[in-house]
Parts: C-alpha cells; structure tokens; sequence
C-alpha cells in the first residue's frame, strides 16, 4: 500500500509589517487561505504560521520600495518580492482588495476586519495578478497536454527557476517517470 502525500500548497502572501502586522495567503490558483492580523506577529511567528500553511514563492506589498519586514520575510524563505510601480493610495488598496472577494464570491464569508487586513489582502493579490496572465497560458498547455495533475510543480518552476513552460513541463515530467 502506498503512502497518501497530503502537502501544502504553493502561494503568494501579502504583508502588512508594522506595530499591528498582518498576512494574506493566496494559492496560486487565486485562492484565500488565510487573512490574518495581529499585533503578536513578529517575523518568526509569521514565518512559522504561514509556512505551516503554504510554501510561499512570492510576497507582495502595497508599499514601493518594499519595507525591511517583507525583504527579510522574502529573504529567508527565497521568496520574490512583488510590489506595486508606486505605492498605492487607500483607495486604490480598497478597490482591489474588495474586488478581489468580489471575484471570488468570498464577500459573504471573508470580512476585512482593519486596514492591516486590507493592506496584506492587497498585496498578495498584486503578486497573485502579477503572474495569472501567465498562469492562464501553463493552465491551457497543461489541458491540451493532458497533463492538468502537475499544475502547482509547473508554476513554481516558473517562478522560482525562471523556467520556461516548455522547460518545466519537461522537467517535471522527467521526474514524474521516475516514480
């Protein structure tokens, strides 16, 4: 009998650093795992609850240049940075956030309780846009290739290695052989 892998799934998180600090974990489907604000964050903690959740492979903020919090969060897991040309204004931060849970159909369940939340929710939505034309074009190949079932190992390839859907896709399916 085999071994059932249950594993987490890859993601984009949002941070908001500051005396309340807050995240944001969106799959790389475009799904809400987590929103969270709380001013007992500190960047172990943060560290530890969203890698208990996710393999984080891009971190977003609202802020331009990106704040010291969210390079040393990035830094330690190999993440990417993604951040807005400029910084956002409150508006703008508002628009994207509730249109995101519009999107989602998630306006009923999910309540952005403070600007922490929003600001966090924002960024991980950057970062998540910042890829989804992109991911669109992997999720179409890997339809017409039949090959659906390595959807997040392909994304991350492209991400994380800079590797090219043709590259990725023929090196996790050199992998998959193997099995």
């Amino acid at each position: 009998m085999g071994v059932i892998k249950i594993d987490r799934p890859y993601s984009f998180i949002g941070l908001d650093p500051g005396t309340t600090k807050s995240y944001a974990i969106i799959d790389i489907n475009g799904n809400l795992l987590s929103l969270k604000s709380s001013k007992k964050l500190d960047l172990n903690k943060s560290i530890q609850e969203i890698s208990n959740i996710s393999k984080v492979i891009a971190v977003g903020t609202d802020i331009n240049p990106a704040p010291k919090f969210v390079e040393k969060f990035a830094s330690s897991l190999s993440a990417k940075i993604i951040r807005p040309e400029k910084t956002l204004q409150q508006k703008d931060k508002w628009r994207i956030a509730k249109e995101y849970l519009k999107d989602k159909k998630y306006t009923e369940k999910i309540k952005i309780e403070n600007k922490h939340q929003r600001d966090a929710l924002t960024g991980a939505v950057l970062a998540y846009k910042n890829y989804k034309t992109l991911f669109n074009k992997v999720d179409n190949k890997l339809i017409k290739n039949n090959k659906s079932h390595l959807n997040e190992e392909i994304k991350n390839l492209i991400i994380t290695k800079n590797f090219t859907i043709k590259k990725a896709i023929s090196v996790i399916g050199t992998n998959n052989t193997q099995d």
